[in-house]
């Protein structure tokens, strides 16, 4: 947030998201807010970049999964290209995936879409303070994938994919990608229900905690 003669100057915030129906719901957050400017919005495409350099917002609302496009990519060009822009993801996905990614791009914080306005104002206004801010749940579950995997098990079980059912493998190789439960459901022709047996399987026979910790597996088992 920048001062003049002592008074805070409005925190501008230029957000980049593909769908427009997010972007209008944004900009009418901010407009009760006299201290939050609207700087400028993007879907995100080829001249997203350009388009946030024009406008020299102070923190940039950035949706993680954008259409022909790729939110991380973009933080990462934002962080070398304007450094003194703050990042704050936005994801409509409450995934601990994209928050431990999220940590990787030196963004300021990771909050979900179906957050409430004055939620998202106080992040804004902290972010600007300096602060960061990360959603809880989320950020307890990404920490909690960080944990070493057992020894034990790094040697008996991940050394091949025998231990899986064929399914199984799929399963684990798209959520090492990433990939949220409908999408693996829509990948393989298998109901939502049916995935989530195949990852509680996957789970037990690793004696895996959570999504991260799979993806830590499978990249163990080079199907990353």
């Amino acid at each position: 947030m920048q001062t003049f003669a002592n008074t805070p100057l409005p925190i501008k915030v230029f957000i980049v998201d593909d769908h427009e129906v997010v972007r209008q719901g944004l900009k009418a957050i901010f407009k009760d807010e006299s201290d939050i400017d609207f700087a400028g919005e993007s879907d995100g495409q080829k001249s997203v970049l350009g388009e946030i350099v024009k406008a020299q917002p102070d923190i940039v609302l950035l949706d993680i999964r954008i259409n022909g496009s790729d939110g991380f990519e973009i933080a990462c060009q934002l962080n070398n290209k304007l450094p003194y822009v703050k990042i704050l993801m936005i994801s409509g996905y409450e995934s601990e995936l994209y928050l431990s990614e999220s940590l990787n791009y030196k963004v300021k914080g990771f909050i979900p879409k179906g957050s409430s306005k004055d939620y998202v104002c106080a992040a804004i206004r902290m972010i600007a303070l300096g602060g960061t801010v990360w959603h809880g749940e989320l950020l307890y579950r990404a920490i909690c994938g960080l944990r070493p995997i057992d020894e034990t098990l790094n040697k008996k079980m991940i050394r091949d994919e025998t231990h899986l059912k064929p399914r199984e493998l799929k399963v684990l190789v798209l959520l090492a990608e990433g990939k949220l439960n409908k999408e693996i459901s829509s990948a393989l022709h298998v109901s939502i229900d049916t995935v989530k047996k195949d990852i509680h399987q996957i789970k037990k026979k690793y004696g895996a905690i959570n999504r991260i910790q799979l993806a830590t597996i499978a990249t163990e088992m080079h199907l990353k």
